[in-house]
């Protein structure tokens, strides 16, 4: 399927591309919109006006919609999911309100990605690798 998104991605979006091609839609392809452009035709939109996956304003991000609608069950998703939702969530995208220790590194990495690249596309594909790193390590360490 073609997704379809904000341009300028930042940590809950780049985490919901992630859970998106990597439990939802293996063959997923993304593209990304400048504020008030049209959704394209056939394209499944998120994080956009009127898009059935948005986060909830202060209560839910992107990736806790995802997590939810697809049922996801998984317990190291659930630990980015809490990553992500201590940031977006209950920080408030203040870095010195966080309550898990893992947060802050991982926005940090996910926004510096965004210095390193020279499109959307490519932001999303280098915090697929950050993402698949730490999924493997949080799933080695649930197994233990």
């Amino acid at each position: 399927m073609r997704w379809v998104t904000k341009h300028e991605p930042h940590l809950d979006r780049c985490a919901a591309a992630w859970t998106i091609k990597r439990f939802i839609d293996a063959e997923a392809t993304f593209e990304f919109i400048e504020k008030g452009e049209p959704i394209p035709t056939g394209a499944t939109p998120f994080v956009l006006p009127g898009a059935e996956i948005n986060p909830v304003e202060g209560a839910k991000t992107t990736v806790d919609v995802l997590v939810g609608k697809y049922r996801i069950k998984d317990p190291a998703v659930s630990l980015i999911q809490s990553f992500i939702h201590d940031f977006e969530v209950d920080a408030g995208e203040d870095t010195n309100k966080t309550r898990l220790r893992e947060t802050v590194g991982l926005f940090k990495v996910i926004r510096g990605l965004a210095r390193v690249s020279q499109s959307d596309e490519e932001i999303v594909e280098k915090a697929m690798i950050v993402l698949d790193a730490l999924y493997a390590q949080l799933s080695t360490e649930q197994e233990e």
